[in-house]
């Protein structure tokens, strides 16, 4: 009885190779699906539901269709950040620096933007229900294009009440 164990050939060699294959696929999957579940930041905050990242700088982030509803933004630089699509209902941005940010289609139902910077943002289809924009920076061309249903308005008037 031989004891030597040359290369493997044939059939025998095809199924370690698809088993190597398949450990390996595995292993990227698994990776993968980790790396998924970990949660992404910028700076100190965390990019989740009731984040806490006020006074943050985030200028210029990339946070498109971001869930961020009930997160506390009050004083962060979010100027030039792309918020197309976030969900940012209940949040509050007291004075937050929103200038030149995109919210295009951004739900900003019941959001505080007291006293918030939004010169020059786009705020077309931007969901601004029960929002309140006391004091906030924003021109009237710039509402136009957004959804207001008892908006309070930069002036403390309360805009369409019975939508």
């Amino acid at each position: 009885m031989s004891t030597h164990r040359g290369p493997l050939r044939g059939p025998r060699r095809g199924a370690l190779r698809a088993t190597a294959f398949a450990l390996v696929l595995g292993g990227i999957v698994l990776l993968a699906s980790c790396a998924g579940t970990e949660s992404s930041r910028i700076g100190a905050c965390p990019i989740q539901p009731g984040a806490a990242c006020s006074g943050n700088y985030m200028r210029g982030a990339a946070l498109a269709a971001a869930g961020l509803f009930d997160a506390d933004f009050d004083h962060a630089d979010l100027t030039s950040v792309d918020l197309r699509g976030a969900d940012l209902s209940g949040a509050t941005m007291i004075g937050a620096r929103l200038a030149h940010a995109d919210l295009t289609h951004a739900v900003l139902s019941y959001t505080d933007l007291t006293g918030a910077d939004l010169r020059h943002a786009t705020l077309t289809g931007a969901d601004l229900t029960n929002a309140d924009l006391t004091h906030a920076r924003v021109t009237p061309a710039q509402l136009a294009t957004a959804s207001i249903c008892r908006t309070i308005m930069p002036d403390g008037t309360l805009a369409a009440p019975d939508c």
